[in-house]
């Protein structure tokens, strides 16, 4: 669908007004204070009431129509952007945004410990509202504690603790946080952070809940997050920065990431203290859940906001609801029971009927989103302008605008260099490891996307395998190359979770990598066509050839199986008690992708004189190590490890993690397990193709 035509004309001539204005700097001073004046007041000490628990949830889902006037108008704007590829977009979005030189200029003056376009947001909010109350923590003993719920990779704590060191660093501060557990390979890549420095660096204040995966839409994840929270008399902060992909299905985004902002404002009420903040990202109100959800927000504290930061991007719909003033957990607990029922299963009833909201309240909200939605569509129109132009030039309004907003935004909020008191350490974690920092790359445009989802499967499978072939690997095929483990950590860290039969994610490898071999093995699923790698044909080959002697101990897995961490320790435990002295043990198809299976990789490499690695076509890798020396302190180790996961399975969990994830990432093999890593992937894709495209030529000739 094209732009609406007499919008179009309205966005150029205002565009064309602004740039030959008599009084450009007057132009210029009127569009950056309103780029900081993105708020809309919901509440303000109004006296909205809650029906009572047995009322709730009792209707259906309602609508209300100039809501969806509102969303269909604004839908059609962004549906203008079908046929632009999305990298293209971003790139020319970003050097038109009024706020592009923020971070720049933060990154040279201020120099802050970890910085991130989120960081810049939450500055802008707690310098613009009193999240945190002193006259409650001065009450209490100057102690402030903050919750932070879907916090990854870490920018609001950092951000909190800057602006806390440089305006009132006499106060006693600490901080927990939630997020999907960046180290457990069953949370799926959609919804995962990559970037995981600030958490290595920061683990005890993280909380990833009963089952490990950090999900907070887990109810028993909830309640380990307000035991570990105690006491809850100085939680007066919480945010919740969570969000889920919605590039498939961008006109539904309300609707996808409802029940987890449910979720989060659920949590919000279980652990805040009275007269504490609550910062809850959204994206718009369109629909009746999201209403409701505000009204909730509204009944339960004093002042209500919604705000676009300056530093949000100016044509997506991501906006804060900053609630302030909390009227305390006696007002909000008659509630919770009632939530806790919906806070697994997203509710098919309406919180609330339309009739328990008062008609002023749904006034407000109706003026909310003409107002927010107004300002998004008219800067997508004018980005939209210039991408069809063709100019590729930012104009000097444009530059002049950027450099005031910077300005404004520096000297608004009274930025300083921090002398002291960083968490980690600017330094620190600008020198960690981590090959997962770029942002996932959405190839083509929304329309292109949509097309390549209707592929039939070999279509699609070719397409892995093109993009298979573009996988560089950093160590030589068909050649043995050596290693010595130089360090062993002084101790065990054991970590049990919810277990897992499928690698989903893995810091042990590129995301957009892992994504192949998935994207293959669903197609392979959906075909109901199981493939065995490396074969038995090919482990029989190697093992007659080569591995006769009986010296020789071999321990055999596939990469195809689906991932089962009891029986992994299992066999490597009985395989390394029963070998004799100077005997060698070769893993053929051992997966290197998750953090079990790298720590005991590496527990092992200590009880062998050598540790030879090879990378074959037809196999994925062969790991040989040779003349087993017998180790007291490994034994003991797998014994604890072997035990532990027994415990875990009779408790329904499993072992995800037995070495510290720092640790293995600073250790001299880290890159060589990325590269082994993604050598297996590619063979094991043209192994997939190759096999499936000799059965497709031998299937056409038959007939």
């Amino acid at each position: 669908m094209e732009p609406n035509e007499h919008l179009l004309k309205n966005t150029e001539r205002l565009a064309t007004t602004k740039n030959l204005s008599n009084d450009r700097k007057q132009a210029y001073n009127v569009h950056v204070n309103n780029l900081f004046k993105k708020r809309f007041v919901i509440t303000n000490n109004e006296c909205y009431t809650l029906p009572e628990p047995k009322e709730m949830f009792k209707d259906s889902l309602w609508t209300i129509d100039r809501l969806q006037t509102l969303k269909n108008e604004l839908n059609s704007v962004k549906n203008c952007l079908n046929n632009y590829d999305l990298d293209e977009w971003q790139i020319h979005t970003k050097q038109r945004n009024s706020a592009k030189d923020v971070m720049n200029r933060l990154r040279k003056d201020i120099q802050p410990e970890f910085l991130t376009q989120a960081w810049c947001k939450f500055y802008e909010i707690v310098s613009s509202f009193p999240l945190v109350p002193m006259n409650y923590i001065h009450n209490c003993s100057k102690r402030f504690k903050s919750i932070h719920l879907c916090e990854a990779p870490g920018a609001f704590v950092v951000s909190l603790n800057h602006w806390i060191q440089t305006n009132i660093p006499n106060i006693e501060w600490d901080w927990i946080a939630t997020t999907l557990n960046p180290y457990y390979e069953g949370n799926s890549p959609s919804v995962m952070i990559d970037d995981d420095r600030f958490i290595r660096y920061t683990l005890s204040h993280w909380c990833f809940g009963e089952d490990n995966t950090g999900n907070l839409m887990n109810l028993s994840n909830l309640d380990k997050l307000i035991e570990s929270s105690k006491p809850h008399n100085e939680i007066f902060l919480i945010t919740a920065d969570g969000s889920i992909d919605c590039s498939d299905v961008p006109g539904e985004q309300e609707t996808i990431v409802g029940q987890l902002h449910f979720c989060e404002t659920i949590a919000a009420l279980h652990l805040l203290n009275t007269g504490g903040s609550f910062v809850l990202k959204i994206f718009t109100i369109f629909e009746c859940r999201t209403v409701c959800l505000i009204y909730l927000l509204s009944c339960c504290f004093n002042q209500v906001c919604i705000i676009k930061p300056a530093t949000s991007k100016e044509g997506n719909s991501e906006m804060y609801v900053v609630c302030t003033d909390f009227k305390g957990p006696t007002f909000a607990s008659a509630y919770l029971n009632t939530f806790r029922e919906y806070y697994e299963h997203e509710p098919k009833q309406a919180m609330f009927s339309k009739e328990d909201i008062p008609c002023a309240f749904i006034e407000k909200i109706i003026e909310c989103n003409e107002f927010f939605k107004s300002q998004q569509c008219l800067v997508i129109m004018n980005n939209i302008l210039a991408f069809k132009s063709g100019d590729t030039k930012v104009s000097r309004d444009i530059k002049e605008i950027q450099r005031m907003v910077a300005d404004k935004y520096i000297k608004d909020y009274n930025l300083h260099k921090l002398t002291s008191g960083e968490i980690v350490g600017k330094l620190v974690l600008e020198g960690t490891n981590s090959i997962n920092l770029c942002k996932r790359a959405l190839q083509g445009s929304y329309n292109e996307r949509c097309k390549r989802q209707h592929l039939t499967p070999w279509d699609r499978l070719q397409g892995f395998f093109n993009d298979s072939n573009k996988i560089k690997i950093g160590i030589p095929s068909d050649e043995f190359v050596k290693f010595k483990c130089k360090q062993l950590p002084e101790d065990l860290e054991i970590s049990c979770g919810k277990p897992f039969q499928k690698v989903y994610n893995s810091r042990f490898c590129s995301e957009s990598i892992l994504k192949i071999q998935n994207g293959v093995d669903n197609i392979l699923a959906n075909i109901g066509y199981k493939m065995q790698f490396p074969t038995t044909e090919s482990i029989n080959t190697l093992t007659n050839e080569t591995l006769t002697q009986s010296e020789y101990k071999t321990l055999i897995f596939h990469y195809t199986d689906s991932y089962d961490s009891y029986a992994i320790i299992t066999q490597i435990y009985d395989a390394l008690i029963n070998l004799n002295s100077g005997e060698t043990l070769v893993l053929i198809g051992y997966s290197l992708l998750t953090h079990l299976n790298v720590g005991l990789f590496y527990l092992l490499s200590y009880a062998f004189n050598c540790l030879k690695l090879k990378l074959c076509n037809d196999m994925g890798s062969i790991i040989i190590l040779e003349h087993y020396n017998y180790n007291l302190k490994i034994v003991k180790h797998l014994l604890d490890i072997n035990a532990t996961s027994c415990d875990a399975q009779r408790k329904g969990k499993a072992i995800f993690g037995i070495i510290p994830a720092s640790f293995l990432y600073e250790c001299d093999l880290f890159l060589t397990i990325v590269d082994v890593n993604h050598w297996v992937i590619k063979s094991y894709v043209h192994y997939i193709f190759n096999t499936l495209e000799r059965d497709k030529f031998n299937k056409e000739s038959n007939t």
